[in-house]
């Protein structure tokens, strides 16, 4: 089953009613498409639905918002309609704070929370990160995509892609760094994390302490590779979260 095209996901939505829907949401900077590789390697009971954020790929003509509560608000009434349970919410880093506080959002409203929130290689929101990234200068914030392996290196090469590039990735730095929700209510919702050991971004100690933001039940999981290896579907920290986030236990 497909519906009329949305900008806020990529390609036509798998509406299967037998199906469970997977709404995934990327790292500072990137797309949707980030997320294609996992269509053909997700269990045939789970549908993909790849969210388009404002600013990038298809939609880089359309303004960003100015803080994650404004982005939250607008991927709320742009997801509504789609958010039938049981559906899972799945964030990497920027994407896996949006992800908490879509759910948050929806709480509060009294809608239907995801059946897991899967949060991956993110912060805490309590723990910024040492350096205001969103801050440094052009060629520091260069360095640090290059030695994080942000962006495949080839496409450093194209000055006009990385001038577009910075400037999405400092205005979602900047957006994650601004948000500050504080110790409220714990989300009632089961909540797993996931940690590459070798994510030189976000250690992966730092992942226990989504514990104080979680009601319901809690899981830590690690598995390997760098801070972007979850996009990689042949790779054990992807084999990971589907076993531990997308099997219903």
């Amino acid at each position: 089953m497909t519906t009329a095209p949305t900008p806020w996901l990529l390609g036509l939505p798998d509406l299967d009613p037998a199906k469970e829907r997977l709404f995934c949401f990327p790292h500072a900077g990137a797309g949707a498409s980030v997320f294609a590789p996992w269509r053909a390697n997700l269990p045939e009971s789970v549908g993909l639905f790849p969210v388009q954020l404002p600013g990038r790929e298809n939609r880089f003509g359309d303004p960003m918002p100015d803080t994650l509560e404004e982005l939250t608000e607008q991927t709320a009434q742009a997801l509504l309609p789609l958010l039938r349970p049981p559906y899972v919410l799945f964030g990497h880093s920027f994407g896996g704070l949006l992800a908490f506080a879509l759910a948050r959002h929806l709480h509060d409203l009294g809608h239907p929370l995801p059946r897991v929130l899967l949060i991956s290689g993110a912060r805490p929101p309590h723990l910024p990160a040492g350096t205001a990234l969103h801050a440094l200068p052009h060629d520091r914030l260069l360095d640090h995509l290059r030695a994080t392996n942000g962006v495949p290196e080839p496409l450093m090469q194209h000055e006009e892609f990385v001038r577009r590039l910075l400037h999405v990735v400092r205005t979602d730095l900047r957006v994650a760094a601004g948000f500050r929700p504080g110790r409220t209510t714990p989300l009632p919702c089961d909540t797993r994390v996931f940690a590459a050991a070798d994510d030189p971004v976000v250690p992966p100690a730092v992942m226990q302490d989504w514990r104080d933001y979680v009601g319901g039940r809690f899981g830590v999981h690690q598995g390997p590779g760098d801070h972007y290896a979850v996009y990689d579907p042949t790779g054990g920290l992807f084999t990971t979260i589907v076993r531990s986030g997308l099997s219903p236990s």
